[in-house]
C-alpha cells in the first residue's frame, strides 16, 4: 500500500468512484459520508491525505479544512479540496485556509491521479 487516503464525500456514487479509482493505485482509502466524520477521522493521524467535499452536512469542506489545520500544525495533513462550486468566494476561503489541492467536480480522474501522487509524495 502506497498512503492512507479519507475521501470525505456525501454523495454515495462520489465516493464510490473515487475510493474504487485510488485503490486501484495502490492507496488504501476510508471514506466519510459528512463533515463530521471526516473532522473524526482526518485528527485521527492515520491519513496522510483527505479528499475533502467542500458541500456537506454537518461541518462544510472549508471548516473540516480549518479544524484539521488547526488540530495538525506540526505534521499538517495533505488536504485536496473538491467541489462544483466555482465561487471565488469558496476557492478563496479554500485558499486562506491552507489547502494543497483544489478539483473540480464531475473530477477528471487524470487530475486527481497526479494530484494524489505529488501530494503523497511530500
Amino acid at each position: 500500500m502506497r498512503g492512507r487516503i479519507l475521501v470525505a464525500d456525501d454523495d454515495p456514487m462520489n465516493t464510490e468512484l473515487l475510493s474504487y479509482f485510488l485503490k486501484e493505485h495502490g492507496y488504501d482509502v476510508s471514506t466519510a459520508p459528512d463533515g463530521n466524520q471526516a473532522l473524526e477521522m482526518g485528527t485521527s493521524g492515520d491519513f496522510r491525505l483527505v479528499i475533502l467535499d467542500v458541500h456537506m452536512p454537518m461541518y462544510d469542506g472549508v471548516e473540516v479544512l480549518q479544524l484539521l489545520r488547526k488540530r495538525h500544525r506540526l505534521h499538517p495533513i495533505k488536504v485536496i479540496a473538491l467541489t462544483g462550486d466555482l465561487s471565488d468566494e469558496v476557492r478563496q476561503e479554500l485558499e486562506s485556509g491552507g489547502v494543497d489541492g483544489f478539483l473540480t467536480k464531475p473530477v477528471d480522474l487524470d487530475l486527481l491521479h497526479s494530484e494524489v501522487d505529488r501530494l503523497m509524495a511530500d
